[in-house]
């Protein structure tokens, strides 16, 4: 059998740091507010004039550069993104040329914030059935885009941020053991993000972020419950033996409750604090933030969930 894992990782984050003291003094909340709704006390964004490619581009590097992977033998490049810089060309083309991968196949993917692990799930199943060694998956987002930061709401949430991993049957060092991919296309309307007519036409009330928070939380610790129940036993692995859960960093209220239903041993991982809500680059954020705590042998779930509403779980073993 094809052993295909993650062999390193890199991320970039911009330089400005939004914090809830900030956020004070642009709508009607507080950091107190914040933090018991969110646990989020602060969250990185790109500045007016900033672009989000720099950031992928950098995460893309390091990752190779940590995995010993010269950019002429990356077969392949796969960049989950809701918010890239331009339509066309994709983001992953952009990646291709800024890294010098001049012979990668490459496309975008959009599956919300479960896109990092879509990628990782689609980089597996090129790994098993071409004649192809390694490649990269990028998750890079920039949710401030669209954020309406009259919404108290909705405005302490997002953070922007990128994150890359080499996938690999060459050493991977950390096993990919199973992926599952599913969604609810019946709570579509759930989560939605506007189109560019909703800008051209200046509706953008109708391009801001919405969601509805209540059915998201209950579908979220519904569905990482779920994939903890089913994804390690279909590995041949008790669930128990899990040892650490990396969730989508939505909000921390939905970590707790989902912890708090689990329960056992298992340790779930939270950089939410920090980051705020990141879409589909939060897992690889908190991935990379907790890589030198897993030791050897470590079974680690990442589990996703959103827009569509999309969901996903990758097992590994470290």
């Amino acid at each position: 059998m094809t052993k295909i894992g993650i062999r390193s990782i890199g991320i970039g984050v911009p330089k400005k740091i939004l914090t809830n003291a900030d956020l004070e003094k642009m709508v009607d909340t507080s950091d107190e507010w914040i933090v018991t709704r969110t646990g989020i006390r602060e969250r990185h964004i790109l500045g007016p004039g900033e672009m989000l490619r720099p950031l992928v581009s950098s995460a893309a590097k390091t990752a190779l550069q940590r995995g010993g992977l010269a950019p002429e033998n990356v077969d392949f490049i796969i960049s989950s993104t809701v918010m890239s810089d331009r339509f066309c060309p994709a983001q992953s083309y952009e990646i291709a040329r800024d890294i010098g991968a001049d012979r990668a196949f490459a496309f975008d993917l959009n599956a919300a914030c479960s896109g990092f692990i879509y990628g990782l799930a689609a980089a597996e199943s090129f790994l098993k059935t071409r004649d192809i060694t390694s490649g990269l998956v990028t998750a890079a987002e920039q949710m401030t885009t669209a954020t309406d930061y009259s919404d108290r709401n909705a405005c302490v949430l997002f953070g922007d941020g990128a994150a890359a991993v080499v996938v690999t049957k060459e050493d991977p060092n950390h096993r990919i053991l199973h992926t599952e991919l599913g969604s609810t296309p019946a709570l579509c309307e759930d989560v939605q993000i506007g189109g560019i007519k909703s800008v051209l036409s200046g509706r953008m009330k109708d391009f801001w972020f919405r969601q509805t928070g209540s059915t998201v939380m209950k579908f979220a610790v519904r569905t990482i419950q779920d994939l903890y129940d089913r994804v390690p036993r279909k590995a041949g692995i008790d669930p128990k033996d899990v040892r650490y859960i990396i969730p989508h960093q939505a909000n921390q209220r939905i970590t707790d409750a989902a912890a708090k239903t689990i329960g056992g041993k298992t340790e779930f991982i939270s950089v939410v604090e920090k980051y705020g809500n990141t879409s589909s680059a939060s897992v690889g954020l908190a991935l990379h933030d907790s890589w030198d705590r897993f030791e050897k042998g470590d079974l680690i779930l990442l589990v996703a969930f959103g827009g569509g509403l999309s969901w996903a779980a990758a097992l590994l073993r470290w």
